[in-house]
């Protein structure tokens, strides 16, 4: 492996969340454009998943004493630290705030020049009614009163929740809240790293970024169905009973059941478009997807 001052081409940069799906497409990237990256894993079996990284960083974010010097001779820090569904007993206050505050506190203490975090478009908006987003904003908060130049990146939504659709879609119907109208436009992984290695060098504090096209969700489920080669079939779900559905289940069951269910409302309720990026488009990942689908008309 390189050391860290090998070169000082391009900065030395940390991935925190490095292998989440985000995280993944953020290593490949930099090291494409030749950085020096350090990655953060939870477990050495990780390590396979970043193996473009030039160094792997084992340690767990909701315990701060295994992230010592973990931002040392780093100069950019990109975190894309977040949980949707709660396990092991993590809550998104230990995850997506304490767990993003930990980090920011070794690089505060390293020196780190500049914290690109990317949290959730409308985060604001919606921190007093959902849960993972109020612990995404207790973060931005946070940084932005830490002396280290900081950016927030918030994108639309990603491919890969896009893939929900097309999981419907093999089933032979498809459920969507209400009429299907509300529109996002959804960012590949390899356009949203870009779009965050482009914000680490910009002035802005605050960058909203989405795909290069805009749907309904009836137009998602469309283009699901299109890749497979198959009529579409919707059904429309009222708003109103959906709504009751997740108001009864936040008195009923705990944090980590109602809480994936609370954002995944908001966001299916919200249009989620942003200034539009990236070349990738939804057909073509919904095809290489479907490629190998044995059950689709004409495939043997």
């Amino acid at each position: 492996m390189a050391e860290p001052g090998a070169s000082r081409a391009h900065p030395r940069v940390l991935v925190a969340g490095a292998t989440g799906y985000l995280g993944r497409h953020l290593v490949e990237r930099l090291k494409r454009d030749g950085y020096w990256v350090r990655a953060l894993v939870r477990r050495p079996e990780q390590a396979e998943k970043v193996q473009a990284a030039d160094e792997v960083f084992i340690g767990e974010v909701t315990r701060p004493d295994t992230l010592v010097d973990i931002a040392q001779g780093i100069d950019i820090v990109f975190s894309t630290i977040g949980i949707t569904r709660q396990r092991d007993g993590k809550t998104y206050d230990d995850v997506d705030f304490r767990g993003n505050l930990a980090v920011l506190h070794e690089a505060e203490r390293s020196g780190v020049e500049r914290f690109v975090y990317v949290s959730v478009l409308h985060g604001r908006q919606l921190r007093s009614t959902v849960l993972l987003a109020a612990a995404k904003e207790r973060f931005v908060d946070a940084l932005t009163v830490s002396p280290i130049r900081s950016v927030v990146v918030r994108p639309t939504g990603y491919f890969s929740d896009m893939m929900a659709f097309l999981d419907m879609a093999r089933r032979g119907t498809a459920s969507l809240i209400g009429d299907g109208r509300r529109r996002m436009n959804p960012i590949s992984g390899s356009d949203l790293a870009a779009a965050c290695i482009d914000a680490a060098h910009a002035v802005a504090a605050e960058v909203e970024v989405g795909g290069p096209e805009t749907f309904t969700h009836e137009q998602i489920v469309a283009t699901a169905f299109a890749a497979l080669g198959t009529a579409p079939r919707i059904r429309h779900i009222p708003l109103r009973l959906v709504r009751a559905a997740g108001w009864l289940l936040a008195h009923v069951t705990p944090q980590r059941v109602y809480g994936p269910l609370q954002f995944f409302l908001a966001v299916m309720t919200t249009d989620m478009v942003a200034p539009a990026t990236g070349t990738d488009r939804l057909i073509d990942r919904f095809g290489e997807v479907t490629d190998g689908d044995t059950d689709k008309p004409g495939s043997s």
